[in-house]
């Protein structure tokens, strides 16, 4: 079975309301445990619209990383982060060399 990676680019428009949307997706990242592949960090953006935060969380397969995604733990964490940051959500099925 393939691994499932989430991958985040953000921009934040209001750190203390971002801070809690963290603290949020935090518990709820615990649960499903997650390798950190990359967190922020050094980036150099070479194409396409540029954030300052990137995140790339990798997970056992593609639907346990949907599952995370889709649970009513993040979801409520979500909600926390409108209005306090943009940004481009992926979820990616690794690859099978």
């Amino acid at each position: 079975m393939n691994k499932g990676y989430l991958i985040a680019h953000v921009t934040v428009s209001d750190p203390a309301a971002y801070a809690e949307y963290a603290r949020a997706a935090g518990e709820v990242i615990k649960e499903f445990n997650p390798k950190i592949i990359v967190w922020s960090g050094q980036y150099e953006n070479l194409e396409g619209e540029a954030h300052e935060r990137h995140v790339v969380f990798e997970f056992a397969s593609f639907a346990e990383a949907k599952r995370f995604y889709e649970s009513p733990g993040y979801q409520a964490a979500r909600s926390l982060r409108a209005g306090a940051a943009t940004g481009t959500f992926v979820l990616v099925e690794g690859a099978s060399l």
